[in-house]
């Protein structure tokens, strides 16, 4: 078999701060395919958005760092290349689409010129023939008029034309992977579905690999081919999205999928809620991270010993957690007798 695009193995990430070293990403793994995409999904504050900025070196300076493990693009470790390395690395082989487009766009300049500067930053070329690319890449994401838009502002674009325009300059060194942090959110859902299936189109005209962050598990289901569920700075199931939707294993992944609405139940009917929060940085257990929401009853050793990983069959695994060990045979039966 090739090896992977994109192999994430044992990702720990922390922050310096005021109380000492928090550690923010504890141990992730996992594996990217060219061509393929990756959701990951999870409630606000599990680390989703501090390991994609990890895999581009970008977390905030001097508190965060990578404390250990690797990231593997094509076989070299990201995490050892020296800055100046790393900058071209950034934008030509791995790209990132930012939350909010508003922020990550310089208000004061034009939006075309912003697009220019990424593609001069890795390709020599005179201006009059990156603005012609800064009209095609435009265009090439659907922004109507790109002739004249070229010369706005970010304000003077609205929020589907401004994430457009994010996708046109992560987009404009054909990256080989694509990081997409929730690429939809404060849009309408009109506007959501254009950019999900724009960046589908796009991924399939240039066989890069995605990865999608979302809260959505609708758009998790619609549009990747794997997903990781993270909770807590750890990956708590991955695996191929039909097994996970079709039977989740983990409580947590279980919960967000109780969570979701469903078009039989009558009007007005409340939905389930996963009760509590995430445990704070500060105080986050030694083993399960999920045991004090858990519904289902387990030992006081599962707080003080972090749960082994269990691979199911499929490249469908799940942190074990003692408190629903009799439902990890069935997966690795039924993958016995499939093959």
């Amino acid at each position: 078999m090739a090896a992977p695009l994109l192999e994430v193995r044992n990702l720990r990430v922390g922050f310096q701060t005021d109380h000492g070293l928090l550690t923010a990403v504890d141990g992730v793994d996992f594996v990217l395919e060219a061509g393929k995409t990756l959701g990951v999904v999870g409630e606000s504050g599990c680390g989703k958005s501090v390991t994609a900025m990890s895999l581009m070196r970008l977390l905030p300076q001097p508190s965060g760092r990578i404390l250990s493990g690797e990231v593997l693009l094509e076989g070299q470790d990201l995490t050892k290349l020296p800055i100046e390395a790393m900058r071209k690395i950034r934008g030509n082989d791995i790209a990132m689409i930012f939350q909010e487009p508003m922020t990550a766009l310089n208000p004061v300049q034009r939006v075309g010129a912003q697009i220019i500067e990424a593609i001069q930053l890795h390709e020599p070329m005179k201006p009059e023939k990156a603005f012609k690319r800064a009209v095609e890449l435009m265009e090439w994401v659907g922004i109507p008029a790109p002739e004249q838009r070229v010369n706005e502002y970010p304000h003077q674009l609205s929020g589907g034309m401004r994430q457009r325009v994010m996708i046109a300059m992560a987009l404009s060194c054909h990256p080989k992977v694509l990081i997409a942090d929730e690429p939809t959110t404060a849009l309408d859902v009109t506007v959501q579905a254009q950019i999900l299936d724009l960046l589908k189109r796009l991924q399939g005209e240039t066989g890069m690999a995605v990865i999608l962050i979302t809260h959505d598990l609708g758009v998790i289901a619609e549009t990747c081919d794997d997903v990781a569920v993270m909770y807590a700075g750890r990956i708590v199931e991955r695996g191929p999205v039909h097994p996970i939707f079709a039977s989740p294993l983990h409580p947590y992944t279980q919960g967000l999928i109780r969570c979701l609405p469903k078009l039989d139940h009558p009007p007005k009917t409340t939905l389930p809620v996963i009760p509590g929060v995430v445990p704070s940085l500060r105080d986050m257990p030694v083993g399960c991270r999920f045991a004090s929401r858990c519904p289902n009853p387990h030992s006081t050793d599962v707080l003080d010993t972090r749960q082994p990983w269990k691979e199911c069959g499929g490249g469908h695994g799940v942190e074990a957690c003692a408190c629903f060990a009799s439902q990890l045979s069935a997966p690795a039966s039924a993958s016995a007798s499939a093959s």
